[in-house]
């Protein structure tokens, strides 16, 4: 275990670094413990918190995942953190695209700061040679939208627990290449503000090249997958395109489904 990564992460050089990283990033804080930085995030979200807010936890005793999956990790083993996005620029046909942006955000930065080739398990998932890295998790309250990413840093492989659906986990020690929590949060946020601003500007992401940059890291485009839909129904068939809004879009061989919410299973 590399003790020196697990080191409490420095809020005020946090606070230091976040004016250089332009909107919308406002604020920073980072906590001890919490149950999970998305509800903390939600609820002060609703009692007016501003746009751009950012807050990491060293600890998650009740982190959440997709499907009200847990995410529980060792203290200072994982980089926690939620973001606070007040979208109002945004249409709301587009918004679907804030977690695709978080993934390609997260896999962006990873790819620049370890040389791994991260990819996206549709539609945020971040793999490593088919293992789960990161997962991410976007809730909305009122006009405001919550983001909460979690990304194996320095777990050893007796630490990180079996992934849904037989996805084994990995973490960036177990891959070789462990890097500091500060500087992997400043790297996703810098990306992610890159692309957030562009998408406010122009809420099309063909014209901006944020679906071009998506299916490139795209783990699943070309893939038979299983699709489990909310209330349980299924699709399977080729995952063959990402649409305008984000729908992955699956041929069955009867027809292409749009999905747009879903837990997809890459079969082959």
């Amino acid at each position: 275990m590399s003790d020196h990564l697990r080191l409490p992460l420095d809020q005020a050089r946090l606070a230091q670094e976040l004016p250089s990283l332009g909107a919308p990033w406002s604020a920073i804080g980072v906590v001890r413990q919490t149950g999970s930085t998305n509800a903390d995030l939600l609820d002060l979200a609703a009692r007016g918190l501003n746009d751009g807010s950012v807050l990491v936890a060293e600890e998650q005793t009740a982190g959440r995942g997709r499907q009200g999956r847990s995410w529980v990790s060792p203290p200072g083993s994982a980089l926690t953190f939620s973001v606070l996005l007040r979208p109002d620029r945004i249409p709301p046909e587009r918004l679907g695209w804030l977690p695709l942006l978080a993934g390609t955000a997260t896999a962006t930065a990873v790819r620049a700061l370890t040389g791994l080739d991260a990819r996206l398990k549709w539609p945020n998932d971040v793999l490593i040679g088919g293992r789960k890295l990161a997962g991410i998790l976007a809730e909305a309250t009122g006009s405001a939208v919550v983001i909460g990413i979690g990304l194996n840093v320095s777990s050893s492989p007796g630490e990180l627990p079996a992934g849904p659906g037989g996805l084994p986990p990995t973490s960036l020690l177990a891959e070789g290449v462990p890097v500091a929590r500060d500087v992997l949060l400043i790297e996703i946020l810098r990306s992610f503000g890159q692309w957030y601003r562009t998408l406010l500007l122009d809420p099309d992401p063909q014209r901006i090249g944020l679906l071009t940059q998506y299916v490139k890291l795209s783990a699943t485009l070309g893939l038979e997958v299983r699709v489990e839909l909310p209330g349980s129904a299924l699709v399977a068939g080729r995952a063959v395109d990402i649409d305008p809004d984000g729908r992955l879009l699956v041929d069955t061989g009867a027809g292409v489904y749009a999905v747009a919410a879903g837990d997809v299973i890459h079969v082959r």
